[in-house]
């Protein structure tokens, strides 16, 4: 009996080592609506800001920010020359968070990419980078605007 109580703390032992310190895949999808705000001039010429939020869920098979809640902010400019720029702040289900840069080409916003700057509990020090992107979709409401994203890429965790 000893040796089964043994057995078994250390597999939960060696099962919460496994926890930290690991790397995978990130594979993201989820909705995201944001209140926005724009500034023109006579000439069609402006740029805009956001503050919003959405949800993810992991895709094909990956577990990484499955049922996460995203916060962000950013700005870019019309016509879309440049670059779209923010923040994002990940919410785990279990409360972790991690903070990413986006930074998305006005003139494909399918083809931006990611990078993690840091983190809270598990996700202290992590590490992650990839391409992420999004598709406007048409907002039921003035002034919001609504968009499918995707984040596919990898990350390490430091423990």
């Amino acid at each position: 009996m000893k040796k089964i109580i043994a057995t078994i703390i250390l597999s939960i032992m060696s099962t919460v080592s496994l926890a930290d310190g690991h790397s995978g895949k990130i594979d993201l999808e989820g909705f995201f609506q944001a209140d926005a705000k724009f500034l023109f001039d006579d000439k069609g010429i402006g740029t805009y800001v956001y503050d919003g939020m959405g949800g993810l869920k992991a895709m094909r098979g990956s577990s990484f920010g499955d049922s996460s809640s995203g916060y962000c902010v950013g700005a870019g400019s019309i016509p879309g020359k440049g670059v779209e720029m923010g923040h994002c702040t990940i919410k785990f289900i279990d409360g972790d968070t991690a903070m990413i840069y986006i930074e998305i080409p006005l003139d494909n916003t399918m083809g931006g990419k990611f990078e993690c700057l840091g983190g809270t509990g598990i996700y202290e020090g992590i590490t992650c980078s990839g391409e992420m992107g999004y598709k406007q979709i048409k907002s039921a409401v003035e002034g919001k605007i609504h968009s499918t994203n995707y984040y596919k890429g990898t990350y390490t965790l430091k423990k």
